[in-house]
């Protein structure tokens, strides 16, 4: 179950009785990391919780760890007032900026049939798809329980029966609460995720295959952009990730249902041709259905976490932290350099080598120009300084430099791996 659980984002749970509901919630997080923070909102009254509470307290698996890491909103009083008076948007707000809220991991709202008792309309409905549409792309979890024989309980039923992950029925027996668990994530009945590139670009393409190609838990396939042109003949049927980057323009809703069509649980993940995201793009693309939309320069680290977030496994980030050079100093000799280039093939990180003349940069701190991860080599025999940069495509390493060093771009170079020899004698 704690596998189901961590992969999960959506998790709902039926129960009649209030002290059911909110027990499972807590044992919910015995699954998760030990500092877990959820955040628990509820209709009930701060007097009706602490019944409840200390009902269920000596039930629950460290109660008191798990109680010391969950903070407590509850309803005001004069919430329906307030409801008629500032109307759906103020609450839709408020919901949209508790999922981006970094100080909490889990939401859990408590009874969520009891909130809308009688506002159950079609903006609201589409105010909770938006709320989880949010915690989807912040990589949270948000748990909902309620009462399906209440009749707004009937309604949000219905509404998350295509939107949930994980479903708990949890009913009391005696002294205790007995549960039927139904999963609705494809991810936990496949021995591996399948993860579809579509790109022309042969940078990106060249990272997705270090990173992706030979895991024992990822099916790997890189297609080009005119491949398209054949939709119903290519290979990403059943893919878990689809990867769209193309320069020439934006991916729209009528490919996305493309996509869909043959890869219907697919998240779609869009690479822009953009230096930044606006929120207009934002916006946009979620509308069309985009999951994840990155901007040219993107964080190739944090992107790489957020697949594995998906596929419950952090393959990449664990070797990342297992690198051996990690705390040894930044400026290396040639044996070295080879030796850590030499790992990070090994170990299939992705690098870049970029280049620029020694005589270009002041060398009384070479080592602060760059991040802790990467290194650098100084041969003045032939004039080089050769940055080795750990998760940057070239041309985002080359701004780098460029910016810190303030030498042009231009006199900034790219070099293949295999071209060192020739480079460095």
């Amino acid at each position: 179950m704690r596998k189901n659980i961590n992969i999960s984002e959506v998790i709902t749970i039926n129960a009649e009785i209030n002290e059911c509901s909110l027990a499972f919630s807590f044992e919910l997080l015995n699954h998760l990391s030990d500092s877990t923070r959820m955040l628990l909102i509820t209709a009930n009254n701060i007097k009706k919780v602490h019944e409840n509470i200390e009902q269920v307290k000596e039930y629950v698996t460290d109660f008191e760890k798990l109680h010391s890491l969950t903070d407590y909103l509850f309803l005001k009083e004069n919430w329906t007032q307030m409801y008629e008076k500032y109307g759906l948007r103020a609450f839709e707000n408020e919901l949209i900026s508790l999922a981006e809220n970094k100080e909490y991991d889990v939401y859990y709202f408590h009874r969520i049939d009891l909130f809308f008792d009688k506002y159950f309309t079609n903006e609201l409905q589409n105010a909770l798809i938006t709320l989880i549409e949010s915690v989807r792309y912040n990589h949270k979890k948000v748990i909902f329980s309620y009462n399906n024989q209440t009749v707004s309980g009937k309604s949000f039923e219905s509404l998350l029966k295509s939107r949930q992950d994980l479903s708990f029925n949890v009913k009391p027996n005696n002294n205790d609460c007995d549960f039927t668990m139904k999963t609705y994530n494809h991810l936990l009945k496949k021995e591996y995720a399948k993860i579809s590139l579509i790109s022309n670009d042969e940078d990106i393409i060249n990272l997705h295959k270090i990173i992706f190609s030979d895991q024992k838990k990822i099916r790997f396939n890189a297609l080009s952009l005119d491949d398209l042109q054949n939709l119903s003949q290519i290979a990403f049927e059943d893919s878990d990730i689809i990867v769209y980057n193309d320069s020439r323009k934006i991916l729209d809703s009528k490919m996305i249902y493309a996509f869909k069509k043959l890869s219907p649980y697919a998240r779609i993940f869009s690479i822009n041709s953009r230096k930044s995201i606006r929120k207009t793009d934002l916006k946009e693309s979620k509308e069309a259905g985009v999951d994840l939309l990155l901007p040219k320069s993107f964080d190739i680290k944090e992107y790489i976490h957020t697949i594995e977030l998906a596929i419950q496994d952090e393959f990449y980030t664990q070797k990342l932290k297992k690198l051996s050079f990690l705390t040894k100093r930044q400026q290396v000799d040639v044996k070295e350099l080879m030796q850590r280039i030499g790992e990070l093939e090994k170990e299939r990180i992705f690098f870049s080598i970029v280049t620029a003349r020694a005589t270009d940069i002041e060398n009384n701190n070479i080592s602060s120009m760059i991040r802790k991860e990467d290194f650098v080599f100084i041969d003045h025999t032939n004039n080089i300084i050769l940055f080795v940069m750990i998760n940057l495509l070239p041309d985002i390493a080359k701004d780098i430099i460029a910016e810190r060093t303030s030498v042009s771009k231009l006199l900034i170079k790219h070099h293949k791996k295999d071209a060192l020899a020739q480079l460095i004698g």
